[in-house]
């Protein structure tokens, strides 16, 4: 019954009835659709010859593969397509069936014939295909017979491809790259006895696919045939000897091989193609010459700087491999050129990264001479590599420079040299420099040297009538040692600015140890008149790990200011206990879209069923964002309990 209702189907005029007979073949696999199904293939509608070919995928077997065939004539090219496709995939039920078509007299059918035995698989196409790679009339026959050897990747094809090398160039490049495919070292052995007869324009693919097959045998020929090809080629040649090898290996060529070798490293290092360019610089950096290190980076500065960044850095990485050579010191020196504008920086930025002694000293001696933007390239690669014995350098240029970036570069030095004598000298008047940045560099760097007399001079200025001087000072107090500076940070609490308070705040955050005595003064700021001030305090409480530091941040839950409510909704939610869920259930009330979403990802810092059964009334919110936060985080707490289950 159910196959009458599958032909009648099939056999109606309207695409919806013929989709679903197609369905219903395809599930119940009746093999006696098949014809009614080949048929319909050639129906107009592609909706219906996609339900047909989908049909007919599943059935399979020889029927379809015998009922399709002839589609191969159609002179519909849809049709034909169709019909490709399917037997590409139901051949395989009968190979020896498939190989007849490269008997038959239209060109075209045998060149279908090839292209189906390639997605075969099989064996037993590969005699048929060779058969005809080598002797069929046809050139496109033959060149598609290459192409299904290649898929079909049998090692015993490469016999017969090689002789294909003979061929007409179209059909070379389809051989070579098949022979690539099956990777065998016979596939070598056939390129590399082609290549001497071969045009350019093929040997060029031959000495391409030699550099992927990457066979070691390969080179001894590929360096033979060096001295006489062309330019072109010969460029190839080298890429291919660099990639089979590696950069690292090229010196078992042994030296005369080398030097030879490396006299066309040179040449490919001008050519257009980056991949051969890329070969001879790995070729080149191999010998770590000054000669080979010059060329690179003639190379390397001739590229864009936007378009070619990516490769900058990884040819500046090369060079930075290299060593140190010669070759820095004259692009330094080629400042004045404001054509080379480039040069000179690239230079500085590859000796930041090399370990030699010749740098600092080239460093310190190019600095005087040039421009500001290159005096802050020099300096800032000085400050790293410098020592005790240069602290001259860097006191001349915090006394003679106005430069704040030179300035900050110095002071860096400063911080790692540790010498609290010329921090009190030199660094701390900087701590009123007009620039603020130049300021936190001072301070920072005068933090840096953990010193008494330091520590006396930041307490001292905690009595300045200036704010700026104060802040710092508190800040610099909080960092020294919160415990040993605990009476100066607290008159910061108790500041005239709000700035200042907020800042010896900040000083009990982290490893401060937030003990109840800290509470108990950090306690009257969530009172505080400042919004900044009440912010900071909240966030120390976040951190701290007395158990009343939640109690805190509860009773600030009821401040008047939303994101102060917001900040405390983050908080507790740090806190990671079910403890603070009330409170948070109440801050979910909130009239402030910003605290209840706040509230709900502090939820998700808890999870667990508490948290999903307080967020799960929020789906029906009536702001849209709430909604859609809530949801999301709903799923997120699901997926934290073990998925949907």
């Amino acid at each position: 019954m159910e196959l009458d209702r599958i032909k009648e189907l099939l056999a109606s005029s309207e695409p919806d009835d013929i989709r679903e007979g197609a369905y219903m073949a395809m599930q119940s696999g009746q093999r006696e659709t098949v014809p009614l199904l080949v048929k319909l293939i050639e129906f107009s509608n592609p909706g219906v010859q996609e339900a047909v070919e989908a049909a007919l995928r599943r059935i399979g077997g020889r029927v379809v593969l015998f009922s399709v065939l002839p589609l191969l004539r159609s002179e519909d090219p849809a049709v034909r397509n169709i019909a490709m496709d399917l037997l590409r995939e139901v051949g395989k039920t009968d190979v020896v069936a498939l190989t007849e078509l490269l008997k038959d007299d239209d060109p075209d059918i045998r060149i279908f014939g090839a292209d189906i035995l390639g997605a075969s698989g099989s064996v037993l196409a590969l005699d048929p295909l060779c058969h005809a790679l080598l002797r069929d009339p046809e050139t496109n026959v033959r060149y598609q017979a290459a192409v299904s050897l290649g898929e079909l990747g049998f090692v015993e094809a490469a016999e017969s491809l090689g002789k294909a090398l003979h061929d007409e160039e179209w059909v070379q490049f389809a051989v070579i790259e098949s022979l690539t495919k099956i990777g065998d070292e016979s596939s070598v052995a056939a390129l590399l006895k082609a290549m001497d007869k071969s045009s350019d324009l093929v040997a060029s693919s031959i000495v391409d696919a030699l550099g992927k097959l990457g066979y070691i045998k390969a080179v001894p020929q590929l360096m033979k045939a060096l001295p006489d090809a062309s330019l072109p080629l010969a460029n190839k040649i080298v890429c291919a000897i660099v990639n089979i090898m590696g950069p690292r290996s090229l010196s078992l060529l042994g030296a005369n091989e080398y030097t030879r070798l490396e006299k066309f490293l040179f040449k490919a290092l001008e050519d257009e193609d980056v991949e051969i360019q890329d070969a001879a610089i790995r070729g080149l950096a191999s010998s770590k010459g000054d000669a080979e290190f010059e060329a690179i980076f003639d190379l390397l500065a001739s590229l864009n700087r936007e378009r070619d960044h990516e490769r900058m850095v990884k040819i500046a990485k090369i060079l930075m491999d290299m060593g140190y050579h010669p070759a820095l010191a004259k692009n330094i020196a080629c400042h004045h050129d404001a054509t080379e504008e480039l040069r000179p920086h690239l230079a500085i930025d590859i000796m930041s990264h090399i370990d030699d002694p010749a740098i600092l000293p080239l460093l310190k001696t190019s600095f005087a001479g040039c421009g500001r933007d290159l005096q802050r390239a020099i300096i800032a690669a000085a400050a790293v590599k410098a020592g005790p014995e240069d602290k001259d350098f860097f006191t001349q240029v915090l006394d003679k420079h106005n430069d704040g970036t030179v300035i900050k570069s110095a002071l860096y030095y400063f911080s790692r040299l540790g010498d609290a004598g010329l921090i009190v000298e030199k660094v701390l008047p900087l701590l009123d420099h007009a620039y603020d940045d130049v300021k936190e560099s001072a301070l920072e760097a005068a933090i840096a040297v953990h010193d008494a007399g330091i520590n006396d001079r930041f307490r001292e200025m905690s009595k300045d009538s200036d704010e700026v001087r104060r802040m710092m000072a508190y800040y610099a107090l909080g960092k020294y040692s919160l415990t040993e500076n605990l009476p100066y940070v607290e008159n910061g609490l108790k500041d005239s600015s709000a700035e200042v308070r907020r800042v010896s705040a900040a000083a009990f955050k982290g490893a401060c140890g937030c003990n109840m005595s800290a509470l108990s003064l950090l306690e009257p700021l969530l009172r505080d008149e400042s919004v900044d001030v009440r912010l900071e305090v909240i966030d120390v409480l976040g951190e701290c790990a007395e158990p009343e530091s939640m109690d805190l941040l509860i009773k600030a839950s009821q401040d008047s200011d939303p994101w102060v409510r917001a900040r405390c909704a983050e908080n507790l939610g740090k806190k990671q206990t079910d403890a603070v869920a009330p409170c948070l259930a109440e801050l979910l009330k909130d009239d402030q879209t910003l605290v209840v979403i706040k509230t709900i990802e502090a939820f998700v810092s808890l999870g667990g069923q508490t948290a999903f059964r307080h967020l799960l009334a929020l789906v029906n919110h009536p702001e849209p964002e709430v909604q859609n936060v809530a949801e999301a985080a709903l799923e997120q707490i699901r997926s934290q309990m073990g998925g949907n289950n």
